[in-house]
C-alpha cells in the first residue's frame, strides 16, 4: 500500500470519526429542549442581567412564570414569536455602528436557542484560535495565544519574519443568509430547531446579520470556520489567531503569506465576504504590529515578547477623561463616577506591559481631578500635588520616594 492511501484511509476514518460526534451532538440540539420550562427560565433570568432596571424586562420578570409557558406553546405550536426590532444607531470609537435589538420576550427565545442548540452544535468544530464569543476564551485568550505564538517564533526564527494581519469590510453586513442556512443544514438536525434558527435569520432582511442578537453573534464566529480550517491545517503555518472579523498569521516567509493572502481572497469572495485595503497587510515583526488594540513587539535585549496599549486607545483615553473632568467641573458628573471610570480603564493595563504609561496617565488624572468635589481619586493623595523629578520621575507632594 503506498503511503497517499494510508493518508487517504487515516482521513476518511478522520471524517468518519468526527461525522459521528456531529450527529451525536446534534441528536440532543432539538425544539423541546429549548421549549422547555427549566430552559427558558434559566434564559430569561441570563437575558435580564445588566438591564434589570428596564420596564420592559420588569414587566417580563414580573410575570415570568405565564411569559416563558406563552413562549413554549408558541415555539411547539409553530406560532410567530418574532416581534420586529428596535433599531438606533451609536458611535463606538468614532465608527458608526447601526443596531437591531430585539425584544425581551424574543431574546429569551434566542438565549435558549443558542445555549441549547447553537452553542453544542456549533461550537466543537471550531478550531481552539477562534476566540471570539466562545465561554473561556474571548480577548485576554487571544492576546495569550499571540504572545504564545510569537514566542515560539522566536525560539525557531528570531525576530526574522512577518505577520499577515487581515480584516472583513462590513463584517456582519455582508454575511449571506444562505451560508448561514448551509451552516445550519450542516450542525443542527432537528427540524423544528433548524426552522426556528433560519425563521430568525430570514426576519433580518435580504443580507447581513444585524448587530445586539446572540444567535448572531455565533453566526458571525463560525461562518469563516472553513477559513480557520484551510489556514491551521492546509497552509503550514504554526501561528494563527482569529478574533470575530480580524485575524493574523505568523510565518518566516514573505512570499508564503501573500500567497496565502490570495487564496483567502478568492476563498471569501465565494463566501461573499471582502477583506478591507487599508487593513489587510504583511508587517515585519521587527516594527511590531497592532491586534485588539494592542501593539505586540519584542524586547531587543531579551527577545521577550512585550505587549502594550496601542497609541489611539491612550491618546482617546486621555481625552475622556478630559472631557469628563469638564463635566465635573460643571457639576454634570461626579468625581466619583469620574473616579470609577477611570479606574476601570487602567484595570485593563493590568496584565500589559504598560508600567509608563499608567504612570503619565496617573499624573494626567491627578492634575485634572486635583481639588474636585465629592469622594477624592484613588491617585495622588488628597493633600499631595503632583511634582516631577529627575529623570521624568512623579510623585505627590509629601510622599517620601519617586516613582519611576
Amino acid at each position: 500500500m503506498k503511503s497517499e492511501e494510508r493518508r487517504a484511509i487515516r482521513r476518511a476514518r478522520r471524517e468518519e470519526k468526527r461525522r459521528r460526534k456531529r450527529e451525536e451532538r446534534a441528536r440532543e440540539c432539538t425544539l423541546e429542549k429549548v421549549a422547555d420550562l427549566n430552559s427558558l427560565y434559566k434564559a430569561q433570568r441570563e437575558a435580564a442581567r445588566g438591564v434589570g432596571w428596564k420596564a420592559s424586562t420588569q414587566r417580563y420578570q414580573w410575570h415570568w412564570l405565564l411569559k416563558i409557558a406563552g413562549a413554549r406553546k408558541a415555539l411547539l405550536a409553530g406560532e410567530e414569536i418574532c416581534r420586529g426590532f428596535h433599531e438606533f444607531d451609536i458611535t463606538e470609537r468614532g465608527k458608526p455602528r447601526h443596531i437591531s435589538s430585539v425584544h425581551f420576550s424574543e431574546r429569551v427565545v434566542q438565549k435558549s436557542l443558542t445555549q441549547n442548540v447553537l452553542v453544542p452544535a456549533i461550537v466543537p468544530s471550531l478550531i481552539l484560535d477562534n476566540t471570539a464569543n466562545i465561554k473561556g476564551r474571548g480577548t485576554a485568550f487571544a492576546i495569550e495565544r499571540t504572545k504564545m505564538y510569537l514566542a515560539r517564533h522566536y525560539a525557531a526564527h528570531g525576530a526574522d519574519g512577518y505577520v499577515l494581519q487581515g480584516d472583513f469590510s462590513n463584517y456582519f453586513g455582508s454575511i449571506p443568509h444562505a451560508g448561514v442556512f448551509d451552516l445550519l443544514e450542516r450542525h443542527v438536525t432537528d427540524p423544528g430547531a433548524r426552522a426556528l434558527a433560519r425563521h430568525m435569520v430570514e426576519v433580518q432582511g435580504e443580507v447581513g446579520l444585524g448587530l445586539g442578537s446572540e444567535p448572531n453573534q455565533i453566526y458571525a464566529v463560525s461562518y469563516p470556520n472553513p477559513l480557520d480550517h484551510f489556514i491551521a491545517e492546509c497552509c503550514g503555518v504554526g501561528a494563527y489567531v482569529r478574533y470575530m472579523d480580524d485575524f493574523i498569521i505568523i510565518h518566516p516567509d514573505k512570499s508564503d503569506l501573500w500567497a496565502i493572502a490570495a487564496a483567502l481572497y478568492d476563498m471569501t469572495r465565494q463566501m461573499g465576504l471582502v477583506f478591507h485595503p487599508k487593513k489587510t497587510h504583511v508587517t515585519k515583526l521587527t516594527r511590531g504590529f497592532v491586534f485588539l488594540k494592542k501593539k505586540f513587539t519584542y524586547d531587543r535585549q531579551t527577545g521577550g515578547v512585550v505587549v502594550r496599549p496601542c497609541r489611539e486607545s491612550v491618546t482617546r483615553e486621555r481625552r475622556r477623561i478630559k472631557r469628563q473632568a469638564g463635566l465635573v467641573a460643571s457639576g454634570k458628573m461626579t468625581a466619583e463616577q469620574l473616579n470609577q471610570a477611570y479606574q476601570s480603564w487602567r484595570g485593563s493595563l493590568t496584565d500589559l506591559n504598560a508600567h509608563r504609561t499608567k504612570l503619565g496617565m496617573d499624573a494626567l488624572f491627578a492634575s485634572l481631578t486635583h481639588g474636585a468635589t465629592g469622594r477624592a481619586a484613588a491617585w495622588p493623595p488628597p493633600d499631595g500635588e503632583m511634582q516631577t523629578g529627575p529623570g521624568g520621575a512623579t510623585q505627590a507632594k509629601g510622599a517620601s520616594e519617586w516613582t519611576n
